[in-house]
């Protein structure tokens, strides 16, 4: 299969091709995952749990989106891996460039007096400000980074919200471009309420690059879940020991 036959891969064919059917799909996940953090966050002993349950439950509506079009998470990519070795290697390049790319971008974005403000709570950028030496607390939250960073995000935007823009979009020039753009400026969003503006611009750049390795790596998703999954935990455990701010 060469380049531009794999780029059209399942675009605008399959059960669910029709653009009533994807923009259903898009607007059941979307739905779900704005409507139940919206709520969640007006609850002060809610709000930390805003965004992880948002991304499961919308994962559970994507789940029933599949059945309904009878697809999978597999053939999305979330299949099991020809190679090991392979897929443990694309995720360390997964998680050096996109690591190295949120740096430089908040590095960026700080340089250029962005600002970080914009009406974010004060209470959501200190979400992890019990975290140094809290070892409980750390458990908890790796195991969150993992369950939702590493495989929720990945399998809605790379995945999920990926394919159903790419075939809404199926009859534009270059709809895996507009998916990619789309899907990234979804996951920067959000990011927002409790990162601000530089932490919206760095995890969007991240999930541009991220969509891009997708399209790459043939539409496999574990060397993105596993780079994500390990990125989260490495900034989790910088907070932990003291290195990085909790803020």
């Amino acid at each position: 299969m060469n380049e531009a036959s794999n780029l059209k891969l399942n675009v605008g064919s399959g059960p669910s091709g029709s653009k009533r059917s994807v923009a259903l799909d898009i607007l059941l996940v979307l739905g779900t995952m704005f409507a139940i953090k919206s709520v969640m966050l007006q609850f002060d002993s809610l709000w930390t749990l805003a965004g992880p349950v948002s991304l499961v439950a919308s994962v559970g509506v994507a789940t029933l989106c599949l059945r309904r079009n009878n697809e999978s998470w597999a053939e999305l990519g979330l299949k099991k891996p020809s190679s090991m070795s392979k897929t443990l290697m694309w995720s360390i390049v997964a998680l050096v460039v996109t690591m190295a790319a949120g740096i430089v971008i908040e590095s960026v974005a700080s340089s250029a007096n962005i600002s970080t403000g914009g009406g974010v709570d004060p209470r959501y950028s200190g979400r992890f400000a019990d975290l140094p030496n809290n070892l409980g607390l750390f458990i908890y939250w790796v195991l969150t980074a993992w369950i939702v960073g590493g495989f929720a995000e990945e399998m809605l935007f790379r995945a999920m919200l990926f394919s159903r823009f790419e075939r809404m979009f199926s009859r534009l020039p270059h709809p895996v471009l507009i998916a990619i753009v789309l899907q990234s400026l979804l996951f920067g969003q959000q990011h927002y309420y409790y990162q601000g503006l530089n932490g919206a611009l760095a995890t969007g750049g991240i999930a541009l690059i991220s969509g891009g390795l997708y399209i790459f790596l043939k539409r496999t998703l574990w060397p993105l879940v596993l780079s994500h999954g390990l990125s989260n935990s490495i900034g989790l455990t910088l907070i932990y020991a003291g290195v990085l701010p909790p803020g």
